[in-house]
């Protein structure tokens, strides 16, 4: 780094450190007509942070600032006049960034994003063709434990049993000895997200959950128990439990179409009845 630049930075890193001291700004680096002011770097600069590491930001800065004004020369340069015109395009984004900004806050402020189970359920009966099944679905209980297994049989029993007792029993057993314990009875999950866990490949899935319930499987270190408590096969309605957030999304989605509609209708009539433009 050149010395003088260096020189610059460490009074840089000084004044930030002193926020009560007044320096004169100072010229840090220039490209063609433009400048770098110390006090655009001074702003870069936490108050407690070291000298070493204040002059590694500093150093970063200038040379990005540099890099990118020596760009800006070239594209000058070599763009024609035309293509270095991009004020409609600045000026299209102020305003769509502007216009959203006002959407977002209104949307923020007035829209009801509360939508009832009734809501809900209506929306389910009235689309069912929207939600076909693309993949099987299951709510199944997955325990993996490391070989030999302690009480095998009572593992045995304990997994494939719907008595209450038994699955206490069970969490109490996989908290002290399994890798891994997934309970998911109370929510339906995609079948493939469990059966991909077990170590052996499962060719046709749809075969395999019309006829498996209980499942074990081994390794050379683990042995997997599997109980699949329901299953729902692709191309079937889904349950509506499944797709219950979904249906939430799409019907908030459609609310916030139909208030940005509303919306822009009624500053349009508004402007109408008071005369604000004119169609020629």
């Amino acid at each position: 780094m050149h010395k003088y630049l260096s020189l610059l930075i460490l009074v840089v890193i000084t004044a930030a450190c002193n926020s009560n001291k007044k320096e004169e700004d100072k010229v840090i680096a220039k490209v063609d007509g433009k400048y770098l002011m110390m006090s655009e770097i001074k702003e870069l600069v936490p108050p407690e942070t070291l000298k070493e590491d204040s002059l590694l930001i500093a150093s970063n800065y200038i040379h990005q600032w540099i890099k990118k004004q020596l760009l800006i020369s070239k594209a000058e340069l070599n763009l024609t006049d035309q293509n270095k015109d991009v004020s409609k395009m600045v000026e299209d984004y102020r305003s769509s960034l502007i216009i959203h900004k006002y959407k977002q806050q209104l949307l923020n402020q007035k829209l009801d994003t509360v939508v009832s189970p009734f809501e809900i359920e209506n929306y389910y009966r009235k689309f069912p063709d929207n939600f076909i099944l693309s993949r099987n679905i299951i709510k199944a209980l997955f325990v993996k434990i490391p070989k030999p297994v302690a009480e095998l049989k009572r593992v045995r029993k304990l997994y494939q049993s719907d008595e209450d007792k038994d699955w206490e029993a069970l969490e109490d057993y996989c908290f002290q000895n399994a890798t891994k314990f997934d309970n998911f009875n109370d929510q339906w999950i995609y079948a493939r997200e469990l059966l991909s866990m077990l170590p052996n490949n499962i060719e046709n899935e749809d075969d395999f959950l019309q006829k498996n319930k209980n499942i074990e499987m081994t390794d050379s270190t683990h042995r997997y128990f599997v109980k699949i408590n329901k299953h729902m096969l692709r191309n079937n309605l889904a349950p509506l439990e499944f797709v219950r957030d979904d249906i939430e999304k799409i019907i908030i989605n459609k609310r916030k179409i139909s208030f940005i509609k509303n919306l822009e209708e009624n500053i349009y009539r508004d402007a109408e009845a008071k005369n604000k433009f004119k169609i020629y």
